[in-house]
């Protein structure tokens, strides 16, 4: 392992076992001292409107062990504008925040707390290299498959607050994090949160599927290109 993350690691606590009222425990992780590791202001995530500086947002990352480097996959929004609208299934009007569409930006750091940038690399979903969704890519998880990385997504395929039945699970893959291929989307079903085994289990392959509120376990029949 990486001296610098090694000794991060030594660093982070050994959680605790708490108990509940109800009789039952659950184990907590200690809390990084020095969280957040990563703010939007620090890899440029910031614009100006209206004279006045905004601060974007930058979180829910995948991550990985790259050639002894640790890479984020976090989403990344700037832009956007606070507003309402009328939710139609409620009868109310909302909060909402219009143009709030997601970006992942691959990060880099030597010992897992202070990243940068990846080579400026930027995964988009606005429909400059594909069609299928085009209100962001939203939460990739990093699944290290033989020699390659799978990044597996939400794309959107309705504006964030504006639908129900938005999200459909998008696949990716790369090398090295600067060149991604597209290898497109599940359409038949609303999830998002898929997270495909890195190694079959007895010969077969499978996937964790969200389905709110439980999720499942699912067999890939056709194997991990399926």
């Amino acid at each position: 392992m990486m001296p610098q993350l090694d000794r991060c690691i030594q660093e982070l606590g050994e959680g605790m076992v708490v108990p509940l009222d109800s009789g039952e425990v659950i184990f907590k992780l200690d809390s990084f001292e020095d969280n957040p590791v990563v703010e939007p202001q620090d890899i440029g995530l910031t614009w100006h409107e209206d004279g006045e500086r905004k601060i974007g947002a930058v979180f829910n990352s995948g991550a990985e062990v790259f050639q002894d480097k640790v890479i984020l996959t976090p989403r990344c929004h700037q832009g956007y504008q606070k507003t309402t609208f009328f939710d139609e299934k409620l009868g109310i009007e909302r909060s909402c925040l219009e143009n709030y569409i997601s970006e992942v930006w691959p990060l880099v750091s030597e010992d897992g707390v202070h990243f940068t940038r990846f080579q400026n690399v930027v995964i988009r979903a606005d429909g400059t290299d594909h069609q299928d969704f085009t209100y962001g890519i939203e939460d990739i998880r990093i699944v290290k498959h033989g020699r390659r990385y799978l990044l597996v997504g939400c794309g959107k395929i309705k504006p964030p607050f504006k639908g129900a039945n938005a999200d459909r699970i998008a696949i990716y893959s790369t090398d090295d994090f600067v060149n991604t291929t597209y290898h497109g989307m599940v359409e038949s079903f609303d999830s998002r949160n898929a997270v495909p085994f890195p190694e079959p289990v007895n010969g077969r392959h499978y996937v964790l599927l969200r389905f709110h509120p439980n999720v499942h376990l699912a067999f890939l029949e056709a194997g991990m290109d399926q």
